[in-house]
């Protein structure tokens, strides 16, 4: 029977439903254990007991897919059109590059224009990747294991001559034996499995589980994110990237997880806010490259305490542009909320303090949008015989992640930012 999906959009209007459509204790259950893994300061999953036996769900600062049950919710980001079909690989786009490197075009191309779910395209991109990349056999490596018997095979184990003293007969020693189950065995094994218990097509699920037969050898348990990450690909093995990254996606933050007992907690989610923040430096970082200059996040200290108790005042601007010499050129802040008229006065004096420290002009706020809009452009005066402060309200039209072209065409809008005068 295929699952249930429903549909949320993050901050966006409650779904109602009937409470014996959905297993609630088991969503609780959900929702409290991704508010960990995401450090999130609330619940996730907001549910409310309505009249006539009816409740009603809405997701709060995360976006992905999760399992309950039979029942996938799937929570689209406030700054991505829901209504539009394809807000699952303008996702996947941006997912790709804020976890941990821009992948080829290439790669993604194909799914332009679809509307495949999360794990879907995960394990799309998986399986492409594992068919180019594995054609070759997997990567082996070399791993020390401490041994014993009547003859030396490798080094001499130092740690443990006490136990050759009382036994002179055995001899411990530490040997290297060449071996596939690697770091990254292990981290494609479990994506296989995880991504084939999650997908809607039958025909995707049984490749992957094929894949996960395949490397039924090497060790059941994922490796540790860090050890994951520190995962080298050679030359002849560079087609895998995009599969380690899927793993990488998994295991970042969130990843799969599986609860144990009755229901399966299976899910994708990730925290809203620190993808936007996180996208918006890299794209930044992309158009400061064609103007040869390098943006930087650090913290800004810009009072002193002169008298009475207190801290120093501090502030952290989310992405500083500067110039070949680091000089401070231009500071923009991304801003997780929708643009009104006007940008929000804390948000004005957030920037502008910035500005005025560093001495830039130069200085915007950058909203998400799932539409074109122009920016809009404030000049803020001094009275203390200092440069005007130009404000920009810069929107980011993420849809257009769904065209090939997206990509380039946020970057062109930062970099016409830059270059206005």
């Amino acid at each position: 029977m295929e699952n249930k999906r429903i549909q949320l959009q993050e901050y966006g209007e409650p779904v109602v439903l009937r409470s014996n459509e959905i297993d609630i204790p088991t969503l609780i259950e959900a929702s409290n254990r991704w508010r960990k893994i995401l450090g999130l300061s609330g619940e996730p999953f907001k549910i409310e007991t309505i009249a006539n036996g009816q409740i009603q769900l809405r997701a709060e600062a995360i976006t992905g897919v999760v399992r309950v049950g039979n029942t996938d919710i799937e929570i689209a980001p406030k700054f991505l059109d829901s209504s539009e079909g394809i807000w699952q690989s303008v996702l996947w786009r941006i997912l790709m590059v804020v976890e941990g490197g821009y992948i080829d075009t290439n790669l993604t191309s194909a799914h332009h224009g679809t509307a495949l779910s999360i794990p879907d395209l995960l394990a799309e991109m998986f399986l492409a990747s594992y068919a180019q990349g594995a054609a070759r056999g997997l990567p082996r490596n070399y791993l020390s294991e401490q041994n014993q018997g009547e003859c030396l095979k490798g080094a001499f184990d130092v740690s443990r001559i006490s136990e050759w003293v009382s036994r002179p007969w055995i001899m411990p020693y530490v040997a290297d034996y060449f071996t596939d189950d690697t770091t990254l065995a292990r981290l494609l094994y479990w994506s296989a499995r995880c991504l084939s218990a999650t997908v809607k097509l039958p025909s995707r699920a049984k490749s992957l589980r094929e894949i996960a037969s395949s490397l039924a050898h090497v060790g059941r348990h994922p490796p540790h994110l860090i050890e994951a990450r520190r995962t080298q690909l050679s030359a002849q093995h560079q087609g895998l990237e995009a599969a380690r990254m899927v793993g990488l996606l998994l295991l970042e933050g969130a990843g799969v997880n599986y609860a144990k007992g009755k229901h399966a907690l299976s899910g994708f989610l990730w925290n809203s806010d620190a993808i936007y923040e996180n996208y918006i430096f890299w794209v930044c970082q992309r158009a400061a490259n064609r103007r040869a200059m390098k943006v930087t996040k650090n913290e800004l200290i810009f009072g002193n305490v002169q008298n009475g108790l207190g801290s120093k005042l501090k502030t952290t601007p989310d992405v500083v542009f500067r110039d070949a010499s680091g000089k401070p050129f231009a500071i923009t802040d991304a801003k997780y909320k929708l643009l009104g008229s006007r940008p929000k006065a804390s948000d004005i004096y957030q920037v502008f303090t910035a500005g005025h420290i560093l001495g830039c002009q130069k200085v915007s706020l950058t909203y998400p949008s799932s539409n074109s809009r122009e920016p809009t452009v404030w000049r803020i005066p001094s009275a203390l015989e200092g440069k005007d402060i130009i404000l920009t309200a810069l929107p980011i039209n993420l849809m257009s992640l769904s065209t090939p072209l997206g990509q380039e065409a946020l970057i062109e809008d930062v970099v016409c930012w830059l270059d206005a005068e």
